[in-house]
Formats: C-alpha cells, sequence, structure tokens
C-alpha cells in the first residue's frame, strides 16, 4: 500500500491538475501545489478520506482490483485506455489518471498531459525509484540488443560488478534468472520498476537493459537517467506501429536525447547510415565503433569466421590490440562485441578481462546448434527483419560446404511492407527458401506467405509449406552432408500464436525430434 500524495509528489507540479467541472489546466496547475493537490484528489475520492491509500497502479481494465490506480493510456498503436475508464471504475479503481477534463462519480480523478509520461514517474515512486539506486546501460537498435546486453552483463561481472539485466531473454541477476518471460521486452512502468527493485534489493549495482522503440515511444522509461546508451544498428522494422522509417529512428533517438545523462556515455555504430543523426542527438560524449571505418573502437586486421567462433583483434584508438574469441558466429556478432567492448572500456576493463568474459557467452535462439550426430548443421535463429535474415545467412554461408536451407515466415498483424523484403533477403543468400508460418496472430497464414512470394527470386528452389512443424521436417529430411538449415525468426521463443491463443511451439525441441528420429 502506498498514499496517493507519495504518487502525486513524484509528478512535476505543472504537469497534474484535478478538475471541478471545467478549469483552465494551466492556471489551476500555476496556484496548486502538491498538498493541496492531494487534498482536492481526496475530497473527490470514494469514502471522502483526504489522502486514499493505493493497491496497484494499472494500464489495464480488467486487472483493476478494489483500491487501485488506474492509468488510461493513449498509445500511438491506436489503443487509448480513456475508452476503459468507465470499466475500471466498476472494477473498484479508486483513482482514475487521465488525459480528458472529465469526473467520474465516487472517483478520485487527476489529469495529467500525458499519462503515459504520468505512468512512469508513479510507477518509479510506488516502489521507491530502486532505479536512483543503480547505474543503468541502455541498448537500442534494430538487431542485437539482446546480444550485446548479454555481452555487457558478461563483462561487468567479470569485472566484479553486480549486475543484473533486462529484456527479451527476461530478467536476471548475476547470470541467474529473476522471471524468464517479461511482458515485452522493455516492460509497462510497474513491472519495470518492479524488476528494478528486485535487483536492487539483491545487491544489484548496475543493470543493462534492451529499450525497445514503443517503450521510447510511449514513454515507459519517464524518470530513468542511463549513464551508457548504445546505438546498434537501423533498419526497417515495427512500421505497423511507428508508420514511416523517420518515426521509427526518432522514437530510437529518444534514448539518447532525452534518457542519457549529460555526463554519460553515447556508444555508437559509426558504420550505420544513421550514425550521424544519433551522434547529433545525443546529449552525451559519443564513443564510436565499428569495423570499416576508423572508429575510436575498431578490428585491427581480418575477421576469423569459423563453424564455432569468431575471431578479431581489437584496437581502441592508437593502442596496441588485443584479440578477442567469441563463441558467437558472424559478422553481425563482431559488431555486438565491440558495442560491448566499447562499454567495457567506458567502466575502465582490461581487454583480456573482457575477453574472457565474452568467450563463454551463450546467447538462447540466436545462431543456437541443434546436434543430434547428424552429418549437417542446423542453427535455429531469432533474425525476423530483412536486415538480420540476411546477415545471419551470410555468416552460415561463410562455413557451408554444401546447400544453404532458410525456414522463416513472417509475423502476422505486423508490417506488411517487409514481407517480400524477408523473401527477397532469404532467396538472394540462401540455396533453398521454405517458406511457413511465424506466428500467424489473426491473420490467415496463407495471405501472408502471399505477401512473402513476391520477394522470392527465381532462380533459387522455393518451397511453401504452410504447417511450421512440417516445414522443418522436409527441410531436416532432404539435407545432406556439409548442408546448413537455418531455421529462422523466432529464437528461443517457445509457443506460437494463432488466433488468440498461444501453442507450445520451440522451433528446437522440433529439431530435435525430427533428428533423433533419424539420428538419434
Amino acid at each position: 500500500m502506498i498514499q496517493l500524495s507519495t504518487l502525486l509528489d513524484a509528478l512535476p507540479r505543472k504537469e497534474v491538475v484535478r478538475p471541478s467541472g471545467r478549469v483552465d489546466r494551466a492556471d489551476l496547475a500555476d496556484r496548486t501545489d502538491q498538498a493541496d493537490l492531494a487534498n482536492h484528489a481526496g475530497q473527490a475520492g470514494r469514502a471522502g478520506q483526504a489522502d486514499p491509500e493505493i493497491g496497484g497502479i494499472v494500464h489495464d481494465s480488467r486487472s483493476v482490483k478494489p483500491g487501485d490506480v488506474f492509468v488510461a493510456l493513449r498509445e500511438p498503436s491506436g489503443r487509448d485506455g480513456h475508452g476503459y475508464v468507465r470499466d475500471a471504475v466498476s472494477r473498484g479503481a479508486s483513482v482514475v489518471v487521465q488525459e480528458r477534463d472529465e469526473r467520474h462519480d465516487n472517483t478520485t480523478t487527476v489529469i495529467v498531459p500525458d499519462t503515459s509520461r504520468a505512468y512512469g514517474l508513479m510507477a518509479a515512486a510506488y516502489y521507491g525509484r530502486p532505479a536512483d539506486d543503480l547505474c543503468l546501460v541502455g541498448i537500442t537498435g534494430t538487431n542485437g540488443k539482446t546480444t550485446v546486453s548479454l555481452l555487457v552483463e558478461a563483462i561487468l561481472r567479470e569485472c566484479g560488478r553486480y549486475v543484473g539485466g533486462i529484456g527479451t531473454l527476461g530478467s536476471r541477476f548475476m547470470g541467474e534468472v529473476l522471471d524468464w518471460k517479461l511482458s515485452h521486452t522493455t516492460p509497462y512502468p510497474m513491472e519495470l520498476h518492479h524488476t528494478l527493485k528486485q535487483i536492487r534489493d539483491q545487491g544489484g549495482e548496475c543493470v543493462v537493459m534492451e529499450v525497445s522503440s514503443h517503450s521510447l515511444a510511449w514513454q515507459r522509461l519517464s524518470g530513468l537517467r542511463f549513464t551508457t546508451g548504445v546505438f546498434t544498428n537501423l533498419s526497417r522494422e515495427h512500421l505497423d506501429d511507428h508508420k514511416t522509417f523517420d518515426a521509427y529512428r526518432e522514437a530510437k533517438t529518444l534514448l539518447f536525447s532525452e534518457l542519457l545523462d549529460e555526463g554519460g556515455t553515447a556508444v555508437l555504430n559509426m558504420d550505420d547510415p544513421a550514425f550521424v543523426h544519433f551522434r547529433n542527438a545525443s546529449r552525451a560524449r559519443v564513443r564510436t565503433y565499428g569495423l570499416d571505418k576508423r572508429a575510436e573502437v575498431h578490428r585491427a586486421g581480418p575477421i576469423g569466421y569459423h563453424a564455432d567462433r569468431t575471431t578479431l583483434a581489437v584496437q581502441v584508438r592508437s593502442e596496441p590490440p588485443f584479440n578477442v574469441t567469441l563463441p558467437l558466429l558472424g559478422r553481425f556478432n563482431a559488431y555486438n562485441a565491440l558495442a560491448a567492448i566499447t562499454v567495457g572500456l567506458e567502466f575502465g576493463i582490461d581487454g583480456t578481462l573482457m575477453n574472457r568474459a565474452v568467450s563463454g557467452i551463450r546467447v538462447p535462439g540466436r545462431l543456437e546448434r541443434v546436434d543430434a550426430g547428424q552429418p549437417f548443421n542446423v542453427l535455429v535463429d531469432f533474425a525476423h527483419t530483412p536486415d538480420a535474415l540476411g546477415a545471419v545467412l551470410s555468416a552460415c554461408r561463410e562455413w557451408t560446404r554444401g546447400n544453404l536451407t532458410v525456414v522463416f515466415g513472417c509475423g502476422g498483424d505486423r508490417d506488411p511492407g517487409k514481407r517480400p523484403l524477408m523473401g527477397r533477403a532469404a532467396s538472394t543468400h540462401a540455396d533453398v527458401v521454405i517458406v511457413t508460418t511465424d506466428n500467424p496472430r489473426t491473420e490467415p497464414p496463407d495471405r501472408i506467405i502471399r505477401d512473402i512470394e513476391p520477394g522470392l527470386l527465381p532462380n533459387v528452389r522455393s518451397h511453401i509449406v504452410q504447417d511450421r512443424g512440417e516445414a522443418i521436417r522436409k527441410a531436416l529430411r532432404e539435407a545432406g552432408e556439409g548442408d546448413t538449415v537455418l531455421i529462422a525468426g523466432r529464437g528461443d521463443t517457445v509457443y506460437q500464436v494463432v488466433g488468440d491463443a498461444q501453442i507450445e511451439f520451440d522451433d528446437r525441441i522440433k529439431a530435435r525430434e525430427c533428428l533423433e528420429a533419424h539420428y538419434g
């Protein structure tokens, strides 16, 4: 339980008003202090309490319990929580936080200019502002966030830091899972600050966080301050929500323009075409990394690509290079390693320690091997954008002596414009392409597949196998010695979304079952 006044104290004075009928918001905010706000709110509250106790803060009216605060989020996706206020009140919400100037009987109403921003600030106050006691490292970009975050965590642990992580693979502390599956890559504020509190209360010093474009555009991170921000790369993704590539890029830059401490560090990929945009947006000092351009942290000499590792020499400015061996594959993972190493250098960590840290890394569902004694390579990867799929297939080509086969699909209810681009990326790099379902959600799978087909090149053997399990079986059944089969798009995901249902399905388990039937 927490007092309403504590939550209101977290909001800037000029961003909170409580209406009494229709009011001039700016005028009321100018002449109302926080104590007055608590009292005014209490006058409209249930049972006339001057400062009611709050149970929890929720943004989904279906989750409201008596005594909760309901926050009416207005999100760029089109979902508007203001349409669910009545439902929240009927379920017992004692306080409603909203943007509209209207009253609700027997319920305290708090009006703010932006409910998303208010939600983040109130959630932080609810859990005692745990982030204030933590060093935050935020990683954003289209691809590579998960791998870079795990590499940074490993490097910080190696030098004795007590570090946690938040992202696609759930939440962790010192490498041990706290919650294997969060609601989102970057969770909504109550889940996020609860997780930060868990890490802080266990002695955490640093948290490495994957920062999604949605969390930035929808201000889930309001009130947080990052000491380090990392930009990996930028390519087409999430245009179903952001609508344009420019809007997507602008969302990503918010980490550097609004949430990064001025005394902090922006770690930027100098080789990416969007580098200049991120550099100009940064409010902190900039550190660069790259493979091609003469960045501050770059490779010294050629990269060694092997079937089980990637090797490179890393040069920091004019200092002597040091060697790095990654148990991760491909050129894109060399970029990921350089990003993490650049962060490590900002923490003053020695190159030898960093090499030791990254040499033992394992990233579930990212070029993860499935081996049952078969004479060919089978890999499962999360690549679900055209650039990521092309990069992963290029990496596989480095060591594949025979044919390269890819099994992939595209998610339903998501940006249809990238579907033919996925087909083009697959058929540009692979010898055999098997198009199947991914997470069709509420879209007919055959329509998604039809959208992919125009991108398939005519000189590549392509097959349409709608059932994903059968598509995997076909690829493995037809593979021969020296071939590589890449099963792409879902990585370590353990279910498939069909309609409104989640059906248990793990590409790694399905592939192993098929292989063991023949080789096990």
